[in-house]
């Protein structure tokens, strides 16, 4: 399982959403990628005031500010039901 972050420097709300994101990978294990917005005109466009965002499989799990409980109920569920499959 793959999320992705986008986030830029000097965002508070993105490094709190990475530390979130850090801890939450030490109990669930899933690979993290990290995306600077401001390296890409067109995502720069489309994010720049909706950051954080954590994507899965291009559907956003959470944008703007961070919400932990929703991305780790989406994490264990996407975890556990791969798992049965």
């Amino acid at each position: 399982m793959k999320l992705t972050l986008y986030r830029r420097d000097n965002c508070s709300l993105c490094e709190e959403a990475l530390v979130m994101l850090e801890w939450l990978r030490e109990d669930y294990p899933f690979e993290l990628e990290q995306i600077d917005i401001t390296t890409d005109e067109a995502l720069e466009a489309k994010y720049l005031f909706e950051i954080p965002v954590v994507i899965y499989e291009g559907h956003v799990i959470s944008q703007g500010r961070y919400d932990d409980s929703k991305v780790e109920d989406f994490v264990k569920y996407t975890l556990t039901s791969k798992k049965n499959v």
